[in-house]
C-alpha cells in the first residue's frame, strides 16, 4: 500500500517541478544504472534510489512499421530482480509513467505524446527509414533528440519526494548533447 501511495505522491510532486536550470554532466547522474537493451526502446527513466529502470519502446505491426493502435509500451526494466521485465501497475501508469499518443496529421507513422507526469512537455515518435525510433521533444527550448530522464528522489523521510527531474538528449541539427534539469521550488 505505501507503494501506491509512493507513486501518488510522486506523480503529484513531478507537476511542481518548473524551475529550470542548465549544463551537467551527462554522466555524474547515469553512474551505476544499467542501459536497457530491449528491442526498439525510445527513451528511459531512471532515479537515484534504486537501479530499476523504466521503459518506452516501440510496438511494431506486422509490416514492421509502428503499430498504428498502440505505437509505444512502457514497462519496468527490475534490475534489482535479475532484470526482469514488469508490467507497470495501475497506479503507477495512471499517476505518473503512462502516456496519452494519437498520430500526427499528415505525418506517415509519425505520432504525438505527452507523460502524465510531463503535460505540459509533447513528445513527439516517429520511425526512421532503417525502422529506428526517433523521439524527440523541446528540451532546453530547442528541438532534441530525447534519450532518458534521471529522476532525483529525496528518500531520507518517511514520504519520499520528487526534488528534480533532468531531461537528456542530443540536439537534432547538431548532435550535441542537450540537457534540461527541472527543479521543484
Amino acid at each position: 500500500m505505501l507503494k501506491y501511495f509512493y507513486i501518488f505522491l510522486f506523480s503529484s510532486l513531478f507537476l511542481g517541478l518548473n524551475q529550470t536550470v542548465f549544463s551537467q554532466n551527462e554522466e555524474d547522474v547515469f553512474i551505476g544504472h544499467t542501459v536497457p537493451d530491449d528491442p526498439n526502446v525510445m527513451f528511459y527513466i531512471q532515479k537515484n534510489t534504486n537501479p530499476n529502470t523504466i521503459v518506452y519502446a516501440m510496438r511494431l505491426g506486422a509490416d514492421g512499421k509502428m503499430d498504428p493502435k498502440e505505437p509505444m509500451e512502457v514497462f519496468w526494466r527490475r534490475y534489482q530482480e535479475d532484470g526482469a521485465r514488469k508490467k507497470l501497475a495501475w497506479l503507477e501508469k495512471t499517476f505518473a509513467f503512462d502516456f496519452k499518443v494519437k498520430p500526427v496529421e499528415g505525418k506517415e507513422n509519425t505520432y504525438v505524446f505527452s507523460l502524465v507526469a510531463m503535460k505540459g512537455k509533447q513528445v513527439f515518435v516517429t520511425q526512421t527509414k532503417t525502422g529506428e525510433a526517433n523521439v524527440f521533444m523541446k528540451i532546453s527550448g530547442k528541438m532534441a533528440r530525447l534519450e532518458r530522464i534521471y529522476v532525483m528522489v529525496d528518500d531520507s523521510k518517511r514520504i519520499q519526494s520528487v526534488n528534480s527531474m533532468e531531461l537528456f538528449g542530443r540536439d537534432y541539427k547538431t548532435g550535441k548533447l542537450i540537457y534540461e534539469k527541472i527543479i521543484k521550488d
